[in-house]
């Protein structure tokens, strides 16, 4: 199993996309160490993008390209900056509510750091904040998006995991973790403006107040319409991101009238691109995984982690380790999608939850982001903010402990994410 490591780790060095990358490895490993066919690459890659669960994806994709081409992102960083008013460090505290706002529709923490941070980190910096602390804050608040639902990351592990963890269930498990990480955010954030005199927000009329609340509402709605779908057992998460998207389409076109048809085929073409790079690290983390779990049995897994501790707290300690070490090498989708098949039968050893888990997993590929020398999100905002990723690290050290210690946080108290999903089972 070494040789199908290191490969996909060599590749990686050379540069190439982590998709190509675990599938190479894949197909170095079945020549050099196996005698069955490559056949088995194709097939498992197949096998890999063959779910269900996964036809998900490209609406709440879609459905946030929507929400971004046709202004609606705008609206409501307005309508953020109308409600916060004139308190210390009154942007940070925007830039949290906004990317909690884009979450409930996007479900991608880099679509919401790219999108988000080209809007507000050049406002930050007009308002005289750090440029370090404007791209720092922008990347921590971006992870909230695969906690929040709709989550990419909750999809992918939902069809991984099989019949396992639903969609509905890991999405309603996500709410008060991701209110939790909102609160926790904002309170860091007004530690360091008391601490370092942030500009204060600027004072807004009742006037401007309903005009930009007005103007949001209809943007607003859509996070309404896919929780409360979900929520009420109306309908499933797929069917939420079809309405989401004919939504989207619906306001774009006739309420703001700023949608236009060429603008919707480059949104389009934008999820499609998207939507296959995602499938691609899929499939081939698919195929990578089956071999894994090819040479490794699930009992030997368990009784590995039971030799080292009995406790299911030091367990679960060495887990988010796992994950984030592994996030400094790889993508998260690729990690979620190699190790839940073999965490499953430990999960089950260990008497945790595995929807209870699956929350844990995603906050520790989220904090896995930001953590170097991968750090995807740090490398995104730095494109976008045109600010260098060693000055976003000096001032992302605060955001990223609280959110280190919110992990650890969930994993010790499943009902933080648990009882809501109780609650509406036995309604």
């Amino acid at each position: 199993m070494h040789i199908l490591i290191i490969s996909m780790l060599f590749f990686l060095v050379m540069g190439i996309p982590i998709g190509y990358a675990i599938g190479l490895g894949s197909v170095v490993y079945i020549v050099v160490e196996t005698d069955i066919s490559l056949m088995l690459v194709a097939q498992q890659v197949c096998t890999g993008f063959d779910s269900l669960v996964l036809l998900a994806l490209p609406f709440f994709l879609l459905a946030g390209e929507i929400m971004n081409t046709s202004g609606i992102t705008k609206r409501m960083v307005r309508f953020a900056l109308a409600m916060i008013g004139p308190v210390r460090g009154g942007l940070s505290f925007v830039v949290i509510a906004v990317n909690v706002l884009v979450a409930m529709v996007s479900g991608a923490a880099i679509a919401s750091a790219a999108v988000v941070g080209s809007t507000l980190v050049p406002t930050m910096k007009k308002q005289g904040y750090p440029e370090g602390y404007s791209a720092a804050l922008n990347a921590s608040a971006a992870t909230i998006g695969p906690i929040i639902p709709p989550s990419i990351g909750f999809i992918i592990y939902a069809s991984v995991a099989g019949g396992e963890a639903s969609i509905e269930k890991l999405f309603i498990a996500g709410i008060v973790p991701g209110l939790v990480i909102m609160l926790a955010l904002a309170v860091v954030c007004g530690v360091l403006g008391a601490v370092h005199s942030h500009p204060r927000g600027e004072r807004h009329s009742l006037g401007e107040f309903r005009k930009s609340l007005k103007g949001a509402s209809w943007g607003l709605l859509m996070p309404v319409i896919i929780l409360g779908g979900i929520l009420g057992g109306i309908v499933t998460a797929t069917e939420a991101g079809v309405l989401a998207v004919a939504y989207g389409i619906l306001v774009g076109f006739l309420v703001y009238r700023t949608l236009t048809f060429s603008k919707l085929v480059q949104a389009l073409l934008a999820t499609a691109k998207r939507t296959a790079s995602i499938m691609l690290i899929i499939a081939c983390a698919s195929c990578f995984g089956f071999l894994i779990a090819r040479e490794v049995e699930g009992s030997a897994f368990v009784n590995f982690f039971q030799t080292l501790t009995q406790e299911r707290c030091l367990f679960l300690l060495m887990a988010i380790a796992l994950i984030l070490l592994l996030g400094t090498i790889m993508e998260g989708g690729s990690i979620m999608i190699i190790l839940t098949p073999l965490l499953l039968p430990v999960l089950k050893a260990y008497g945790i939850e595995v929807v209870h888990f699956g929350v844990v997993f995603q906050l520790a590929i989220m904090v896995g982001l930001l953590t170097p020398p991968v750090g995807i999100l740090l490398f995104v905002m730095s494109g976008v903010s045109r600010v260098s990723v060693k000055e976003i690290l000096k001032n992302l050290w605060p955001f990223y402990l609280v959110l280190v210690a919110l992990c650890v946080l969930f994993a010790f108290v499943p009902d933080l994410s648990m009882w809501l999903v109780r609650s509406l089972s036995q309604s």
